[in-house]
């Protein structure tokens, strides 16, 4: 592709990875402050547990392209090395304990995670999981090898929220608000093509 060519975009090509978190049900308010802030073109890769936790077709409303699930059909348009050319950055909102597991140790578990292998550009994480989780060592060394890799993992912000299956406050280990994240997005982004 060219800059002759009708199709052929100036702007960031911003892929979103969804894992399956609770942490996925804010995934909207992210999109709009992400289309809201910066002119790209916004796709997501939905894992298969997170479609569980995300309206499929709420989340459409933001997005120019969505990419779900794991099946071989999908591959002639989904495939991971077209997807990885297809975009220019990669932002894990939110990174399951799981999720950072599989990437330090280079697992391609699903789709998410061979685009991850493939990537030539930028992949960032933002990990979400309860207060015990994120102080396992397990997940320090997962997060410490991750960082070595060349990776960015962000801490993640403290958030208490009512729990509707414990019936309580509970505290956990959260999302940045939408608007660092779009603020971290914009200092990531490459040079217009």
């Amino acid at each position: 592709m060219n800059n002759l060519d009708p199709d052929f975009s100036t702007r960031p090509r911003i892929l979103i990875g969804v894992t399956g978190s609770l942490d996925a049900t804010m995934l909207p308010l992210y999109l709009r402050a992400i289309k809201n802030e910066i002119d790209c073109d916004l796709s997501a890769l939905f894992t298969p547990t997170a479609t569980k936790f995300v309206n499929m077709d709420a989340v459409a409303l933001f997005l120019d392209r969505v990419i779900s699930g794991d099946n071989p059909k999908d591959w002639p348009t989904d495939k991971p090395g077209r997807i990885v050319a297809d975009h220019d950055i990669l932002a894990i909102l939110p990174t399951t304990a799981n999720t950072l597991s599989a990437i330090a140790h280079g697992s391609s578990q699903n789709r998410l995670t061979t685009v991850i292998l493939a990537a030539t550009f930028p992949v960032l994480l933002f990990p979400v999981m309860g207060g015990p989780m994120w102080e396992k060592p397990a997940v320090r060394r997962n997060v410490a090898q991750l960082r070595e890799d060349g990776y960015e993992v962000f801490e993640p912000v403290w958030r208490e929220n009512y729990d509707p299956l414990l019936k309580i406050q509970h505290g956990h280990h959260s999302l940045p608000d939408p608007e660092q994240v779009v603020k971290i997005l914009q200092s990531r982004l490459p040079s217009p093509r």
